[in-house]
């Protein structure tokens, strides 16, 4: 059995590949799942149902956004030094969105007009944020990297985690297994939300529609973190607030300790210098008011003692008319209740009749009941012997 080196199979495997004639110039039709440019260097991976290809186009002209539609015509190159496979394209035209992108789209537009982005529904952050609930993976990168902002800015924050896993079948339900659990614990003021960045298929949990609802639904602000500064999902803008990266989201709910020093020491000095200032004024005032009272204080008293005078009579004057307003409106009352009085009905010629001490009718009395008739004077008790309906 012969051995090969690396070299001499990437070498064997690069011969096989730029010897195909089916491999140069063909067309090759998908939907992009990333798309990158760097120093006029375009990197980007088409994707079908089943399977991703990397490609490279050198000399990039166009930019594309994830979920494009693209028709690419180029050739197929091996490179032995890095080991790795790539569509070398030449041209590279867009004819159309990708069916995932297509359901984002049509996703965001229906939740926007049910109202779930509106801007008036969103919860602002508190003031001063002591603990946070962060829904992401536990081995990420992600919790890291905010566990590292929030121990430099304000190393009291309490953090809680729930470890959720953020790419997958199992993500969604993960995800919101989270945010449920955070809204119902007391100790938590804020939710983040956060994973690293990726392709379109690696954020399509965060682009779920029952995600988005428990989200807007949700009582306790929650920061969407997800991806890049580029990406966007759904459940950044039914979020309370997006922040571009987990980092920024750290930054957004910690305030820095040495800020705070600084804002209550500024605040100590104005207050001290304006309450230093308030005393000095209400000195002046107290000596400028003494010396008025002393120099005037015959006529000040006079002028008080009549003062007072004609408030005690107003005062009198519209207790007096109180008073008499009262009795009118109690005789009103008292010759209201009279004429309401069922005994003067009685005395009227009218009578009471009743069945077991209830009023009868028609549906509670049969031929044969005994009833009472309470008169002006006199109470009876008789034998119903017929029965109409009025």
């Amino acid at each position: 059995m012969k051995t090969f080196t690396v070299s001499q199979i990437n070498r064997i495997i690069r011969d096989l590949i730029d010897n195909e004639v089916i491999l140069e110039d063909i067309m090759v039709t998908g939907e992009l799942s990333s798309f990158s440019i760097t120093r006029n260097i375009a990197y980007f991976t088409l994707k079908d149902n089943d399977n991703l290809l990397s490609c490279v186009q050198f000399s990039a002209t166009k930019t594309f956004n994830v979920g494009d539609l693209v028709q690419v015509r180029g050739n197929v190159k091996y490179y032995p030094k890095g080991g790795k496979l790539t569509f070398n394209a030449l041209e590279l035209e867009l004819c159309g969105q990708g069916e995932l992108y297509q359901q984002f789209l049509q996703l965001k537009e229906k939740l926007s007009n049910e109202g779930l982005f509106s801007e008036e529904h969103k919860i602002p952050l508190p003031r001063f944020i002591n603990s946070i609930g962060v829904v992401t993976s536990k081995t990420g990168a992600v919790l890291q990297d905010i566990k590292n902002v929030t121990m430099r800015r304000n190393p009291n924050l309490d953090i809680f985690v729930y470890d959720a896993q953020v790419q997958g079948k199992s993500a969604v339900g993960d995800i919101i297994a989270g945010i449920t659990y955070f809204d119902n614990l007391s100790d938590v003021d804020v939710i983040i939300v956060a994973r690293g960045g990726g392709s379109i298929e690696d954020l399509s949990a965060f682009n779920d529609e029952e995600l988005a609802r428990i989200t807007y639904i949700c009582n306790k602000p929650i920061i969407s973190a997800v991806g890049h500064e580029t990406d966007f999902t759904i459940i950044d803008f039914v979020a309370d607030l997006r922040a571009p990266t987990p980092s920024a989201a750290a930054e957004l709910v910690t305030f820095d300790n040495n800020d705070l020093k600084r804002y209550i020491k500024g605040l100590v000095t104005t207050y001290k210098l304006k309450l230093d200032n308030k005393v000095t004024d209400l000195l002046d005032q107290i000596n400028s008011t003494s010396l008025s009272i002393e120099n005037n204080a015959n006529n000040i008293i006079a002028e008080q003692t009549m003062f007072i005078v004609d408030k005690l009579n107003s005062m009198d004057k519209s207790i007096n008319d109180k008073i008499m307003n009262t009795i009118h409106s109690v005789n009103i009352s008292l010759n209201t209740l009279d004429r309401l009085n069922p005994a003067k009905l009685l005395q009227s010629g009218y009578s009471y009749v009743s069945k077991e001490n209830a009023p009868i009718s028609y549906s509670n009395v049969a031929v044969g009941d005994n009833i009472d008739i309470v008169a002006k004077d006199v109470k009876l008790n008789a034998k119903i012997t017929k029965k109409e309906k009025r």
